[in-house]
């Protein structure tokens, strides 16, 4: 841990005291008291490839769909105790009765794990939800009671609740406090939020683009749902059946709670609510974790008339969450398309076949013979997908498993 006003051991020749100190996880674990907290990480880029298609282009990976979120308890030290010990006033700074030391505003964070290039993962994130004595950031080395895994940061990694995951640096290596963010890509370019007419090809091939004052960093994310069972493309045996049941997570950025959220099974042209469901008590503005939501609801009588007919019947299910600032999802990616693909949070459709002949409650998962079942909300990608990546050579249209190399242009001597 090291920068402004953080208090290391006194130098013997000068009498001043370093601003830079050392904890192992050894200290960690024996010197400061245990907390524990259940948060969801969500990537700020879950479900890119929404963003995605012939006439909206992503130039950054990974193209995630709904995948690149989670829920885990974490347990660890409070930042806050470790900045105190440092000798940081982080009681009065944070009931603002003493100012931040020479300026301090963010907490800036550099991991183990680098690239080929050597060039390490890092970004940063306010002062003050560092100092809050309600903000549970914490250096955890825990992960559901256990040591942390080593794909999820071990020994130890940093845990912003209500923050993107970019920001909660896995194999957490240094810490500094600064008046600047972190200038890795990280931070100051891959995460930015551009306007709908920004676009890589025209404004961001080249850098830095002409404005990026109207380009904020993303570290709180908007109230998002989608639902998750019955899957993507999946068929779902009706057999008798007049009812029809499905489920699904909500969560919203920064703490707030979700009040309600909605479901359609006709694509958004009529909604209902849903039953939540949170097996844990958070506080007002501290609802770090998801709350699942379910709905069994009639079937629409036209859908019920085509199953008894022996046909199968399509649905188009959606949903929108609304949290305690009431917030909601848009119903369209088009008035917040930004050209990192990050915050999306339109309507997610979830399209699925009714089939009579099959026992109610059986699913059928689509399992392609390339690429995977869960697609964007529009139900298919852009491109043909293999297993080995984008299928956009013809000529080289293999798999990763079809090890021939592709024929070699033989010059005539």
């Amino acid at each position: 841990v090291s920068g402004a006003g953080i208090r290391g051991k006194e130098n013997a020749h000068t009498g001043k005291y370093k601003k830079k100190r050392k904890f192992t996880l050894h200290d960690l674990k024996t010197k400061f008291e245990k907390h524990e907290v259940v948060t969801t990480l969500q990537c700020a880029g879950n479900r890119r490839e929404d963003l995605h298609d012939k006439d909206h282009k992503i130039f950054i990976a990974p193209h995630w769909v709904v995948g690149a979120m989670s829920t885990a308890k974490w347990g660890g030290v409070k930042l806050r105790d470790v900045l105190e010990e440092c000798g940081i006033n982080v009681d009065d700074i944070a009931l603002g009765k003493e100012e931040p030391p020479e300026g301090v505003e963010h907490i800036q964070l550099e991991g183990y794990d680098s690239d080929e290039t050597g060039y390490t993962y890092g970004g940063s994130f306010p002062f003050v939800k560092a100092v809050d004595g309600l903000g549970e950031v914490i250096l955890a080395y825990e992960m559901n009671g256990e040591d942390l895994p080593r794909d999820h940061g071990y020994p130890v990694r940093m845990i912003i609740p209500g923050h993107v995951g970019a920001r909660q640096v896995k194999w957490l290596h240094k810490i500094k406090l600064s008046n600047t963010p972190s200038t890795k890509s990280y931070q100051c370019k891959s995460y930015l939020g551009f306007a709908p007419d920004i676009t890589f090809e025209k404004d961001l091939a080249h850098w830095p683009p002409a404005r990026l004052d109207q380009a904020p960093i993303i570290h709180e994310q908007p109230v998002t749902s989608f639902v998750c069972n019955p899957p993507q493309n999946a068929v779902v045996g009706m057999k008798g059946a007049t009812d029809f049941t499905f489920k699904g997570v909500s969560w919203s950025g920064g703490g707030r709670q979700i009040q309600r959220v909605d479901v359609s099974v006709n694509g958004g042209d009529s909604w209902t609510a849903s039953e939540l469901y949170k097996p844990i008590e958070q506080k007002y503005n501290h609802h770090w974790a998801w709350t699942q939501f379910s709905k069994t609801m009639a079937l629409p009588e036209e859908v019920q008339e085509k199953l008894k007919r022996g046909e199968k019947a399509e649905l188009n299910i959606t949903s929108k969450a609304l949290d305690s600032a009431f917030n909601v999802q848009p119903s369209v990616m088009a008035p917040y398309w930004n050209a990192r693909g990050i915050a999306i949070n339109h309507w997610y459709h979830v399209k699925i076949t009714l089939d009579p002949n099959l026992p109610k409650g059986e699913i059928i998962r689509s399992e392609p013979e390339e690429g995977f079942a869960n697609t964007p909300s529009g139900g298919h990608f852009d491109r043909k997908w293999a297993m080995g990546g984008w299928k956009l050579d013809p000529q080289h249209n293999t798999g990763m498993r079809e090890t021939a190399p592709p024929a070699q242009k033989v010059e005539n001597e």
